[in-house]
């Protein structure tokens, strides 16, 4: 039997996967591959916020976003009939993914070695 600070009941572990299955957040589903995209919180609070007063929606200009697919990379554009609420957590993003060595600008040691060299 281990110390009581590491036990859990059944009742917990329950909620704990109830409270998984449950989770969804809003996002777009990528033009490229179909993957979820999650939508940052501003673009979230700003189709929110156009819902709250949808009377003068019709004059304003639509809500247009830029988005990049975490799973292929590819860039597209957004809009509000796009958004769709997706069942699970966000992808997270690779470590690293877009970091390019051969588009990286060289250290400014380099720089000042070549200069002198």
């Amino acid at each position: 039997m281990g110390s009581p600070g590491t036990q859990f009941n059944k009742t917990q572990r329950l909620n704990v996967s109830v409270e998984t299955e449950k989770q969804k957040y809003s996002g777009v589903r990528c033009y490229s591959c179909g993957e979820a995209i999650p939508l940052p919180a501003k673009t979230v609070q700003k189709v929110n916020a156009r819902a709250e007063k949808a009377d003068t929606a019709h004059a304003e200009t639509p809500i247009v976003f830029n988005l990049r697919c975490k799973a292929c990379e590819k860039e597209s554009f957004y809009g509000v009939k796009d958004i769709v609420q997706i069942e699970g957590t966000p992808r997270q993003t690779r470590a690293g993914a877009r970091a390019n060595t051969k588009l990286m600008r060289p250290a400014i040691g380099g720089l000042a070695h070549a200069a002198n060299g």
